[in-house]
C-alpha cells in the first residue's frame, strides 16, 4: 500500500482533501498532514512517502524549497503542487523542479483523485520496470558464474552414491574413494540439507529455470557451505539441490540454523521462487542416501508450508489429514451460476487447512481427484463434455503440478471454476440455443433430422437439448420438426403444382405414404384431400 503527505499552511484545507477523497480505493494506506516545511521533512525522513502534495506560499520556506529537496534526497516520490497562484511563471517553476501537475484552488476532488491515480501508475510502472532491470542484472551475473562453473570429481562421486551406482557400504565408499587418492577417514559426517523450490514468482524458459538453479546454489555455497572443501551441493533433479554440510563437534547448530533461514528469505526476496529446506541429520557417507531418501519423502508430504527450515526431527511425515469435504454443495452452486461464491468458499476451506497442516500429498491427489468428478457430473448434467469446456492450459496441467500443494491447487481450482462458469453462463442464455436449434431444421427440413444431429449442432448433450427445447417451446423436438413440416407442406399443397410424391421427398420422408401417415395424423385429412379442399376454397372465392 502507498503513503501519501499533504503540506499545506491552511489547516481546513488540509482536512478537506484528506476527507473529499476515498483514499482506500486508490491504494494509498496512510495520508500524514504538514502545516509547514519542517514537519514535511520529518515525516519524509521517517516514513516512505509516495506521493506528495504540496501548497506553495507557506511560512518557514515555500513550495519549491521542498520540492527540490525532495528530489535530491527522495527522487522516487511523485510531487504535485495545489495552489491558489494561477501564475504562469509558478507553474513553469514547477515544471522545471519535476512536478507531476499544477492545480488550482478550489480543486474539485474527482479531478484530485484522478491526478493522484496517474501519479500511482506512473510509481507503479517504475517499480516494475526497476524489478525487470534488477532481475536481468542479476540473472546476467549468475549465467556467467554459471558458464565458467566446471564438475568437479567430488560432485560425481555424490551423484553416483545418491543413485546408488556405488554401494551405500563403508567399503564401496572407500574403495571408490581410493581410486582418486582420497581417504575414506579424511570425510567427516554430513547433514544433508534438500533445497527445494515449491514455485517461480516469474514465467521462466527453460535455460532461465537451469540458469536460476545455479543462482541458488552459488548462493547457498557463498553464505553457508564449509570451506574446507569437503562441503557439496548438488543437484539431484530439476527444482531441487541436495546440500552436504561437514559437520563437526564444536560446531553450532543454532547458528546454522539461523544460517538457513536467512538463506530462504535471500532467495525469496532476491531470486523471485519459494522454496523450503529440508534438514536431516549428521551421518557418515554410507548413510547419506538413506537419510537423502527420507528427506525427500518429507518434502512430499509438505504441502502446506512454504519458506521454512524443516527438520526430520519436528515434523511428521504422516500428519493427521482432515476429511475430504462433501463437494455436492458445490455442485449446486457451480449449476446455479454462483461460481465467484463457490470460489470463495473453497479459498477458505483450502487456507484453513493450510494453516492447520492437516493435509498432505494423498490428500490433495484425494481432493483433486473428487473436485474433479463433480466439476465431470455438473458438465453430464448441463449436458457439455469436459473437451468442450476446458482450454489447452487446463488440460495439459498435470495432476503432480497441480497437487504439489495447497497454493498450486487452489490456483488450478481458481482456473477451472473460470472456465467452467463461463461456458455454463453462455449456455444458460437458453433462447439463443432454441434458435440455433429452429433454424438448423429450418435449414435441414429436407434430410432424415435426428436428435443427436441437432444436439452435435449446438455442442450440447441429446437428453439436456431435449429438455432445454421442451421447457422453452412446450414441444418435444420431434414434435417441433413434424410442426415445421407439416405447415411447410400445407402451403406447399396449396400454392403449387407439385406432385404429392415431391412435396414428401422435399420434407425428408422416405416414401409417399409415411408422409400421408404423419400428415393426417396432424390435420385430421391426408394431403390429397388438403389440396383438394384448399383449391375448391380458392375457386370460390373468386
Amino acid at each position: 500500500m502507498r503513503q501519501l503527505l499533504i503540506v499545506d499552511d491552511e489547516r481546513h484545507a488540509v482536512r478537506g482533501i484528506k476527507a473529499g477523497v476515498e483514499w482506500e480505493t486508490l491504494g494509498i494506506s496512510v495520508v500524514h498532514e504538514a502545516y509547514n516545511i519542517r514537519t514535511a521533512k520529518e515525516i519524509m525522513s521517517d516514513s516512505k512517502i509516495d506521493v506528495l502534495i504540496c501548497d506553495i506560499e507557506m511560512p518557514q520556506g515555500n513550495g519549491f524549497e521542498l520540492l527540490d529537496w525532495v528530489k535530491i534526497h527522495y527522487p522516487q516520490t511523485e510531487a504535485m503542487f495545489l495552489t491558489c497562484h494561477a501564475d504562469f511563471s509558478y507553474a513553469q517553476k514547477a515544471i522545471q523542479l519535476g512536478s507531476c501537475d499544477y492545480m488550482l484552488k478550489p480543486v474539485r476532488y474527482p479531478e484530485l483523485a484522478s491526478t493522484v491515480k496517474r501519479a500511482l501508475d506512473k510509481l507503479t510502472k517504475a517499480d516494475l520496470d526497476r524489478e525487470k532491470l534488477q532481475f536481468a542484472d542479476m540473472y546476467e551475473h549468475y549465467y556467467r558464474l554459471w558458464e565458467s562453473y566446471q564438475p568437479m570429481f567430488m560432485e560425481r562421486f555424490w551423484q553416483e552414491l545418491l543413485s546408488r551406482s556405488i554401494p551405500s557400504t563403508k567399503e564401496g565408499v572407500r574403495e571408490a574413494l581410493a581410486k582418486h587418492n582420497i581417504a575414506y577417514e579424511e570425510l567427516p559426517h554430513y547433514k544433508p540439507v534438500l533445497i527445494s523450490v515449491q514455485r517461480w514468482h516469474k514465467e521462466l524458459t527453460l535455460r532461465e529455470e537451469k540458469i536460476m538453479e545455479y543462482a541458488l546454489r552459488n548462493s547457498f555455497e557463498e553464505m553457508i557451505l564449509a570451506k574446507s572443501g569437503l562441503g557439496r551441493i548438488i543437484q539431484v533433479r530439476s527444482g531441487a539441490l541436495l546440500a552436504l554440510l561437514p559437520i563437526r563437534q564444536e560446531e553450532d547448530g543454532e547458528q546454522l540454523h539461523e544460517q538457513i533461514d536467512s538463506y530462504i528469505e535471500a532467495c525469496n526476496r532476491y531470486f523471485f521462487c519459494d522454496l523450503c529446506c529440508y534438514m536431516g541429520s549428521a551421518v557418515p557417507v554410507e548413510e547419506i542416501c538413506d537419510m537423502y531418501e527420507q528427506l525427500a519423502e518429507l518434502e512430499s508430504h509438505n504441502v502446506t508450508r512454504t519458506n521454512e527450515r524443516l527438520s526430520l526431527t519436528n515434523c511428521s511425515v504422516s500428519p493427521d489429514v482432515a476429511p475430504l469435504p462433501v463437494m455436492s454443495g458445490w455442485g449446486e452452486m457451480l449449476k446455479l451460476g454462483c461460481g465467484k461464491e463457490m470460489l470463495e468458499e473453497i479459498e477458505k476451506y483450502l487456507d484453513s487447512v493450510k494453516h492447520t497442516g492437516q493435509a498432505d500429498a494423498r490428500w490433495l491427489r484425494s481432493f483433486y481427484e473428487d473436485f474433479l468428478q463433480m466439476v465431470h457430473q455438473v458438465l453430464h448434467a448441463k449436458g457439455l463434455r469436459a473437451h468442450q469446456v476446458f482450454s489447452a492450459m487446463v488440460l495439459m496441467k498435470r495432476e503432480d503440478a497441480v497437487t504439489r500443494s495447497i497454493t498450486d491447487l487452489s490456483e488450478w481450482v481458481g482456473v477451472l471454476i473460470y472456465e467452467v462458469s463461463g461456458n455454463l453462463n453462455v449456455m444458460d442464455e437458453t433462447q439463443t440455443v432454441v434458435d440455433k436449434v429452429k433454424h438448423y431444421i429450418a435449414k435441414h427440413m429436407s434430410e432424415d433430422l435426428s436428435r443427436e444431429d441437432i444436439a452435435s449442432h449446438v455442442c450440447l448433450h441429446p437428453d439436456y437439448l431435449a429438455r432445454l427445447f421442451k421447457k422453452d417451446t412446450g414441444l418435444t423436438i420431434s414434435e417441433y420438426v413434424l410442426q415445421e413440416r407439416v405447415a411447410l407442406a400445407k402451403q406447399m399443397l396449396a400454392k403449387t403444382e407439385l406432385a404429392i410424391t415431391s412435396i414428401a421427398y422435399e420434407l425428408g420422408y422416405g416414401n409417399y405414404s409415411h408422409f400421408s401417415k404423419m400428415f393426417k395424423k396432424a390435420t385430421s385429412v391426408g394431403p390429397q384431400e388438403y389440396r383438394k379442399l384448399q383449391q375448391s376454397g380458392q375457386a370460390k372465392g373468386s
